[in-house]
């Protein structure tokens, strides 16, 4: 094969690989993410799934709601997967027996997701809270970014927000926050890892 029949030969390959690669990855970058519950706590959890846009945050108009069903009860040692919708603004929370929580996860623990943000770099944005409450160990992990870990009401602000703290972390106000890139990314939530 000589070089210009080369040359025509990768650009037929390029535009095929191009053409087929645009449609993948554009779904990749649209679609809902499948979330894991997990319940590794000695007893039983109500898992809840709210909507915080255009209340706990100041995002709204471009965030979709979760409409599906509660995932409810996980029982210990326990599992069940949620599909969250592209673009949800909202908390995770697992209720026990003795905490009370509010309709939005108040005085509890929560996990808190910013998805599809529309910045390549950190389209999907996530941390734990405990401003409210610290109620149970929680952690979150979305496939291939960075997990994030809080064991104790004592956890550092590079793993959640503290009790009590309205402020956050200070100066530090996104210390606990953690990011990745865009996509329909899996999560894995894990209550008392």
């Amino acid at each position: 094969m000589n070089m210009k029949h080369f040359i025509s030969y990768l650009s037929t390959l390029l535009f095929i690989s191009s053409t087929w690669a645009a449609p993948i990855l554009l779904r990749r970058a649209t679609g809902d993410h499948a979330f894991t519950l997990v319940n590794k706590c000695p007893n039983s959890i109500t898992a809840h799934v709210e909507d915080t846009k255009c209340g706990y945050s100041p995002r709204c108009t471009d965030a979709s709601s979760y409409t599906a069903s509660q995932p409810g009860a996980i029982p210990a040692g326990g599992s069940t997967v949620v599909t969250i919708p592209a673009n949800w603004v909202g908390r995770i929370f697992g209720q026990t027996d003795t905490s009370q929580c509010g309709a939005k996860g108040e005085n509890c623990s929560v996990g808190e997701f910013n998805l599809d943000t529309g910045d390549t770099v950190t389209a999907q944005a996530y941390d734990i809270s405990n401003i409210q409450d610290f109620t149970q160990a929680m952690s979150i992990q979305m496939q291939g970014c960075e997990t994030v870990t809080c064991s104790s009401v004592d956890c550092s602000c590079s793993d959640a927000y503290p009790p009590g703290n309205e402020a956050g972390c200070g100066t530090e106000i996104d210390a606990p926050v953690r990011a990745c890139g865009a996509g329909a990314i899996p999560a894995t939530i894990t209550f008392c890892p």
